[in-house]
C-alpha cells in the first residue's frame, strides 16, 4: 500500500504532511483491526465490524464521518487500480451507505459539535422512567442516571469506587487513581472533583450498592462491576448503545438487536453522546456556564463550542424570558 497516492518525490503526492500522515493512520487502523492481508479478500462485512468499532470507540459522529470518508477514497483508488473487488461488491459503495446512514451535513463538518446524533430530553426521560420500572437499581440504571444526570465522561465513570459515594453528603468523588483503577480521567489530576447527587438518584445508587451490584471475584472496590471486576469502556458502550436503541431494528437474520449489536440501531447513542443530552439539558433548566463547567470537568468555551446543541424550540425558549422582559 506504501504506493497511494503515487508522488513525485516523497510518496505523498500533492498531500500535505498532515494529510498524508491521516490517510496513512486511518488505512492502517483499518487494516490491522480487520486483520486484512490482501485487499481482494475483504468484505462489505469487515467495513461494517471497522464502523461498530469507531463507533465504540466513541467517535463523534463527524469523526467517524471523516474516518469513513478517509477509507472511501483509499478503496475508490484501490477499486481504480483492480486492487480491491469491483463490479456489486464494491467496498466504497458501502462506506458510502454506511456514511449515508450517518447523515452528517456540510454544516456539521464545519464545526466540531456533533448536533443531530443525540436524543431528546423527552425520551431520555422515558428511558429513565423504563429503567425505573423494569431494571430498578441495575447496574445499566446507575450508568445512564450518571452520566444524564451529571454529564460525566466514560473515564469518570468508570474510576469510581463505591467508597467515593457519599450519601450523607450528597456527593461522588470523582477521583484519578490509574494505578488502582485502571482508569485515567481524561484530565488527569484536574479532572478530580466532588460532584453534587440529587437525593432520587444517590437513593437508586445506595440501594444499586446494597442489592444489585455484582461481587467481583477480584474484590474490587469498583462501582460498576462484572462477575470478572471493574467493567471497561467496551461494556459500558454496550450498555448505553442497548438502553438507547429504538427497540425495532433488527439484524440481517430479522432478530430484534442485542447489546452487542445495538449499535447497528441509527438512533443509538454512545456516552459522548448522552453526555451532549445532559449538558443541553442542564442548559435548558437555567444552570450557569460556570457551574456546568464545574460540574462536567471543561471549559466554558468549550461547552460552548461542543456540547451545547439545543434545538431551534429550545433556544428560542432560553431566549424567551429575556426577550419578553426587555419587550
Amino acid at each position: 500500500m506504501s504506493d497511494f497516492p503515487s508522488g513525485k518525490n516523497d510518496g505523498r503526492g500533492n498531500f500535505s504532511k498532515s494529510t498524508y500522515t491521516r490517510y496513512r493512520d486511518v488505512v492502517n487502523d483499518f487494516l490491522q483491526t480487520q486483520d486484512v492481508s490482501d485487499l481482494m479478500e475483504v468484505e462489505p462485512r469487515d467495513i461494517n465490524r471497522w464502523n461498530q468499532l469507531l463507533q465504540r470507540r466513541d467517535y463523534a459522529r463527524t469523526t467517524r464521518d471523516g474516518k469513513l470518508e478517509t477509507l472511501e477514497v483509499f478503496f475508490k483508488w484501490a477499486e481504480s487500480e483492480w486492487r480491491a473487488p469491483r463490479g456489486d461488491k464494491q467496498l466504497s459503495e458501502t462506506i458510502i451507505r454506511k456514511r449515508d446512514d450517518l447523515d452528517v451535513s456540510g454544516d456539521e463538518k464545519s464545526r466540531a459539535g456533533d448536533d443531530n446524533h443525540r436524543i431528546s430530553t423527552k425520551r431520555a426521560e422515558k428511558i429513565a422512567g423504563h429503567l425505573a420500572k423494569h431494571q430498578y437499581a441495575s447496574r445499566q440504571m446507575i450508568e445512564f442516571l450518571l452520566i444524564y444526570h451529571v454529564g460525566i465522561r466514560k473515564s469518570g465513570l468508570l474510576s469510581i469506587n463505591c467508597d467515593d459515594v457519599k450519601p450523607r453528603k450528597g456527593i461522588i468523588q470523582i477521583r484519578n487513581r490509574p494505578e488502582e483503577t485502571g482508569v485515567r480521567l481524561k484530565r488527569g489530576n484536574n479532572g478530580e472533583r466532588d460532584v453534587n447527587i440529587a437525593s432520587g438518584v444517590m437513593s437508586v445508587v445506595t440501594d444499586y450498592i446494597e442489592e444489585n451490584r455484582t461481587q467481583p471475584k477480584d474484590g474490587s472496590d469498583a462501582l460498576l462491576t462484572s462477575w470478572a471486576g471493574r467493567i471497561d469502556d467496551s461494556t459500558l458502550y454496550r450498555d448505553i448503545t442497548g438502553l438507547t436503541k429504538c427497540g425495532e431494528c433488527t439484524d440481517d437474520d430479522g432478530n430484534s438487536l442485542v447489546n452487542q449489536n445495538a449499535s447497528d440501531c441509527p438512533e443509538s447513542i454512545g456516552c459522548h453522546d448522552l453526555r451532549r443530552v445532559a449538558i443541553t439539558r442542564m442548559r435548558d433548566e437555567g444552570v450557569s456556564w460556570d457551574t456546568i463547567s464545574g460540574r462536567v470537568n471543561a471549559t466554558v468555551q468549550m461547552l460552548k463550542d461542543h456540547y451545547d446543541s439545543p434545538t431551534h424550540s429550545q433556544a428560542a425558549d432560553r431566549r424567551k424570558e429575556e426577550i419578553l422582559n426587555a419587550l
